[in-house]
């Protein structure tokens, strides 16, 4: 007997502030950083039904998605997700999953672990919940660094490696635009470049002060990892000064990069300034923070 489908939305992510505050011995990098999710949204279809029976019976999962460059098979993370559930849940299902793309890949905004997260959420739904919040987050840990930001489902800050999530209330929705130039920058890469800088003296952050009223946007668009993007793509820099050329009050990359935000006043002034973007030829989108996701909220 079939179960029935459900489709959820996967939303972006940005960082408005990102230190990275040292270098575990395991080579994973400590965290410190405010996280919102943003209207722009993968569109995920997932399907689930007792897997084909035989005399050794395992879960079936298949994963397609629209884009021609979004990793395939066991390396795409909503396949993983979806096979490391089972395997904890000790559940045999036939796993359908189709991805309708809409979050840049490679960008830095996060679609993948979205992704993962949507599925872990829905999934462990329609299994009949038997997972916690908490063993879903120890799962997604395991597949990627924003997992466990997008499981909360809301702003946060983050610690650790990423599985330290405390959610915030943000004072207001922020109106923002995405840049992007269609480069995909390597995570890795731009991590061993940062690493050669790190500094062990304290890091002031002004991130409760901003979520409380008491400062600006401004003064917590910090990402350490921007000047080492920059190194390996100089394009991020002259793409955050066109959106403050755009009427921006500021700009700042996203994660490891290589997509930029800039915050607007408003939404229709944000989506004015993604339309001239376009039409100059760089891909941009208007969108503006949630207080919480889609699959989280359900």
């Amino acid at each position: 007997m079939h179960l029935p489908e459900t489709q959820v939305l996967a939303p972006a992510k940005v960082n408005l502030f990102l230190r990275v505050l040292g270098r575990r011995a395991d080579g994973y990098h400590r965290l410190d950083s405010l996280i919102a999710p943003i209207s722009l949204y993968d569109e995920l279809t997932i399907r689930v039904a007792p897997p084909a029976q035989s005399p050794t019976t395992q879960s079936e999962i298949t994963v397609a998605s629209d884009s021609a460059i979004a990793p395939g098979g066991g390396t795409n993370l909503a396949h993983r997700a979806a096979a490391s559930l089972l395997a904890r849940a000790d559940c045999r299902a036939a796993v359908d999953i189709r991805i309708r793309k809409r979050i840049p890949v490679g960008s830095g905004l996060g679609g993948g672990s979205s992704d993962a997260a949507a599925v872990l959420l829905v999934l462990n739904r329609l299994l009949g919940s038997p997972l916690r919040i908490e063993e879903l987050a120890a799962v997604g840990t395991q597949i990627g660094a924003d997992v466990a930001f997008f499981l909360c489902g809301r702003p946060a800050r983050i610690g650790g490696i990423g599985e330290r999530v405390t959610p915030l209330t943000l004072g207001t929705s922020l109106s923002l635009v995405i840049g992007w130039d269609g480069c995909n920058l390597s995570t890795k890469q731009v991590y061993a470049r940062v690493a050669r800088s790190l500094t062990s003296l304290p890091l002031p952050s002004n991130i409760m002060n901003f979520v409380s009223g008491r400062a600006p946007i401004s003064e917590i668009l910090v990402n350490d990892l921007e000047a080492a993007a920059a190194q390996l793509h100089p394009e991020v820099m002259s793409l955050k000064a066109r959106l403050v050329e755009q009427g921006a009050l500021g700009a700042l990359m996203t994660g490891s990069g290589a997509a930029v935000f800039g915050v607007w006043p408003d939404l229709p002034a944000a989506r004015r300034a993604a339309e001239r973007l376009r039409a100059q030829g760089l891909w941009a989108e208007a969108v503006h923070t949630l207080d919480a996701t889609p699959a989280a909220a359900n």
